[in-house]
């Protein structure tokens, strides 16, 4: 058995095809996830599900310290026949499918709208945060948060780690205020507060990781709004980063993995020889 202390099982428990899947479970994203495609791929495959570690943007994490548990659990586990990667899940994805060759031959890798990660991304993920909080602040404190959202888009491409803990600081010093007129306690405390901060310490430490390699090896599942995502940061097909093989779907982005024929495709992928 594999020990599930970095993975959840999603479906298909008593399988031995084991499919990895990584992606951030965030709370506020509108799309649909591994679980849905799992439930239409059926109980053949054993589906398991990254386990984000509560880390903090401010705790600099490295991309080993990330990726090393899920390695580790797996190492003496089943066979793995397949990792798949949602959006910067992708970008992990790699590093676990490589780590995994050092003991098997490289299992498939199934991309789907993967990404690098960007300061405008982080900008625009702030942006949405404070939009779903919006009816707790005040007019200044929006239009504070939208200039801090602009500031961070337009931040030079480099240390994205620091950009995410700044921004991290800038919204609890937002929020602050909101949470105690409603009574809410105190942001930094809040599980409200951790999750995002969780989720922004995945995106940054994601920018440590170079994927390239692997990504080349992978089939790449791509959403007919793939190219025009605003927070997209990936190479075109002719880069040298670019993936092995793209197929595309139309479907919307966030429908993605609601998809059946997204389902049919990726199952005919995890079974073939």
């Amino acid at each position: 058995m594999i020990d599930a202390s970095s993975w959840d099982v999603i479906s298909g428990a008593n399988s031995t095809q084991v499919v990895l899947s990584v992606d951030f479970p965030a709370s506020r994203r509108p799309a649909v996830g591994f679980p849905d495609l799992a439930a239409r791929i059926g109980p053949g495959f054993r589906f398991l599900q990254t386990r984000p570690p509560a880390a903090r943007a401010c705790q600099r994490l490295t991309g080993d310290a990330y990726v090393g548990p899920w390695i580790s659990d797996i190492a003496h586990g089943q066979r793995v026949a397949a990792v798949l990667g949602y959006r910067i899940g992708s970008v992990y994805a790699a590093a676990i499918a490589e780590g995994i060759s050092q003991w098997q031959p490289m299992p498939k890798i199934i991309l789907f709208d993967p990404q690098f990660a960007s300061n405008n991304q982080l900008g625009l993920e702030f942006r949405r945060e404070i939009s779903a909080v919006s009816s707790l602040l005040g007019d200044d404190e929006i239009a504070h948060g939208a200039r801090v959202a602009a500031e961070i888009c337009q931040s030079a491409a480099g240390d994205i780690a620091s950009v995410a803990a700044e921004m991290i600081e800038s919204y609890i010093d937002i929020i602050t205020a909101a949470f105690e007129r409603a009574g809410l306690g105190d942001a930094r405390s809040s599980k409200f507060t951790a999750l995002f901060d969780s989720y922004m310490s995945w995106l940054s430490v994601a920018d440590q990781i170079d994927p390239r390699p692997v990504w080349k090896r992978s089939t790449v599942i791509a959403s007919s709004a793939y190219s025009k995502m605003p927070d997209v940061a990936c190479p075109p097909a002719d880069d040298d980063a670019a993936a092995g093989r793209m197929v595309e779907f139309e479907v919307g982005h966030a429908d993605l993995m609601r998809s059946d024929g997204v389902a049919r495709a990726v199952q005919q992928l995890l079974e073939a020889r």
